[in-house]
């Protein structure tokens, strides 16, 4: 993977997709915020300054086809407060994704990563939930 610049913004949106099965009792578990083994260190996230959460949304569940119960945001300051980098990373696939970041959690090892996720986990606020994922609506 070739990343692009790192982002300097610390008031920067990002955007996370939370997957239906990390959600209990309206709100995501800290698995949302940490990379699954196949990511390979680095956490997909999509760019505020270049989208939407709903756009963010409609791409991932409608054009990728994959599932999701909502976006919930964190700002780069949020990763940056716990050393986690945060770079653009776009993807001109099959399904191009202008919007796309990674955080970059390659460095750290489990324990570390499991500590981060809560945190940011604590830091997440929704942003684009759908009926059933959590008690809000959509704003």
């Amino acid at each position: 993977m070739t990343k692009g610049p790192q982002l300097d913004d610390q008031t920067e949106r990002l955007f996370r997709q939370v997957h239906p099965s990390w959600i209990q009792e309206g709100r995501p578990t800290s698995q949302a915020f940490r990379p699954t083994p196949k990511d390979q260190g680095q956490l997909s996230l999509a760019r505020g300054a270049k989208t939407s959460a709903a756009d963010a949304y409609a791409l991932y569940t409608v054009r990728m086809g994959l599932k999701s119960a909502g976006v919930w945001a964190l700002r780069v300051g949020d990763f940056t407060a716990q050393n986690i980098a945060v770079f653009a990373d776009p993807i001109d696939g099959p399904v191009p994704d202008p919007a796309h970041a990674v955080a970059d959690f390659a460095e750290l090892d489990d324990k570390q990563t499991r500590i981060r996720s809560q945190v940011l986990k604590a830091r997440a606020e929704p942003v684009f939930v759908q009926k059933g994922s959590d008690d809000s609506s959509n704003p």
